[in-house]
């Protein structure tokens, strides 16, 4: 997976996380770009997303869209499922 751009060439660069090599948020890292072979500089920020759900399908279900009637969310908890016509729910 791609995960930076080479200021130099555009070239697009996997950074090499060997023995944890590009994690430290507190450091400037260094790597050499596949493309030109020039050295760039990077920082990493590392970002934390969480999701919350109920417990045991605790849900309580609303209509979360007025021109998608099908499309419900659950007032509690981040839980969100598409209900169709047919009865088959999707989780979303």
């Amino acid at each position: 997976m791609s995960e930076v751009k080479c200021p130099y060439c555009g070239e697009w660069q996997e950074i090499n996380h060997d023995d944890g090599n590009g994690y430290d948020e507190s450091i400037e890292h260094e790597q050499n770009c596949v493309g030109c072979s020039h050295w760039f500089k990077f920082t990493t920020s590392i970002m934390y997303c969480y999701e919350v759900f109920c417990q045991n399908g605790d849900h309580e279900m609303v209509q979360a869209l007025d021109d998608s009637p099908d499309f419900f969310t659950c007032e509690k908890c981040d839980h969100s499922e598409l209900k169709r016509n047919d009865k088959e729910t999707c989780n979303v």
